[in-house]
């Protein structure tokens, strides 16, 4: 099996610098997180659901993960972003950003498209987060594509920027990956996906608990259910890393 090893990270670090091609850019399908051969701890988790409620389950989830999580990467999230800031396989024109609140170990990873989310889907994504009970301490915001622009990203734009995502994630190995809209659930996922059909639903890619949702973007335009849908989604995150029931709201 493939892994995203410390070998490929260096490559990546060239490739960053302009001296790759973009080879490295496109991992097979369900490879780029360096996930286990099997399904154990989805099967683990599935079984204990049926049992108790999901607040015990993710918390007996989390005591085994740190044991089972053994191919890991070495380099750090400063690293990581040193590599992210002297990128230059893109001429979108603009800096990179880097991803918000805790970086060191959140208990919750956040993915939106780019930077460039619009400001009232930004507070209501906020507002949202707060609502449920999160605190700024508890979770990473950040991004598949790492520099903003206005328009829509090209196709090789959102290959060259995933491996960065996918490293961020193996290094902060959060409890739960939360995936806010299609785009993003896609590339975590590493194939094209139906937002409708994983949507509420924690997927599990070996190790990694992964939670799709709708965009801020889509429920504000959207309203009607999906705006009670993407509360329900935060409010199953926030059970799942915390332990604490939180009742639904209205």
């Amino acid at each position: 099996m493939e892994e995203f090893s410390e070998e490929l990270l260096a490559s990546l670090l060239e490739e960053a610098l302009g001296q790759k091609d973009s080879s490295l850019l496109q991992p097979a399908s369900g490879l780029h997180l360096s996930l286990m051969e099997t399904d154990l701890i989805q099967i683990a988790y599935n079984a204990l659901a049926r049992k108790m409620p999901i607040s015990e389950a993710s918390e007996v989830i989390q005591d085994m993960r740190d044991e089972l999580l053994t191919r890991r990467v070495s380099m750090s999230i400063t690293d990581l972003h040193t590599v992210t800031n002297n990128c230059s396989k893109c001429k979108i024109g603009t800096s990179s950003e880097l991803p918000k609140w805790n970086v060191k170990n959140p208990d919750l990873v956040l993915i939106i498209e780019s930077p460039s989310m619009d400001p009232k889907a930004i507070s209501f994504m906020v507002d949202s987060i707060k609502q449920v009970g999160f605190t700024s301490n508890q979770l990473c915001l950040t991004y598949v594509n790492r520099c903003p622009k206005m328009s829509k990203y090209e196709v090789s734009e959102v290959i060259n920027c995933a491996p960065y995502l996918h490293t961020e994630l193996q290094i902060m190995n959060p409890k739960l990956t939360l995936t806010l809209g299609g785009l993003c659930t896609s590339v975590v996922l590493g194939s094209e996906v139906k937002i409708k059909d994983y949507r509420g639903n924690i997927t599990w890619l070996g190790g990694w608990p992964i939670l799709p949702t709708y965009s801020p973007g889509y429920v504000l335009r959207s309203g009607g259910s999906s705006v009670q849908h993407f509360i329900d989604d935060l409010s199953q995150a926030y059970e799942f890393v915390t332990s604490k029931k939180k009742e639904k709201h209205s």
